[in-house]
């Protein structure tokens, strides 16, 4: 059975993504918005925004790195099963067929 607490599930990857862009975006309207601003404090929080916003950048990077190394398991695993199991693939992607061309033919009907 194989080990899934190594990976992220894709449906948690998402929104880690999403959350992460959004804080980018965030930190960069931020720096925008500090402009030309000068003084220590301002200093201080262009820097505090530019190493947190580095932070996400290399979070977001690390997330879709592993969303990507997700994805290439999954092939893997499917590739794997239809070399192993070749009848049972045709089989299934028979029945897959049939149901999407019945899908297709009840929806163009309704129209």
């Amino acid at each position: 059975m194989p080990n899934t607490a190594e990976k992220p599930e894709p449906n948690i990857v998402e929104p880690a993504v999403e959350e992460l862009n959004r804080i980018v975006e965030q930190a960069e309207a931020l720096l925008m918005s500090l402009g030309t601003q000068s003084g220590e404090a301002a200093e201080a929080v262009r820097a505090r925004v530019s190493q947190t916003l580095n932070q996400a950048k290399s979070k977001l990077a690390a997330t879709a790195s592993s969303a990507e190394e997700v994805a290439d398991s999954l092939a893997q695993k499917a590739d794997d099963y239809v070399h192993n199991n070749p009848w049972q693939a045709i089989a299934i992607a028979a029945l897959l067929g049939s149901v999407l061309t019945l899908l297709v033919t009840k929806s163009s009907n309704r129209t």
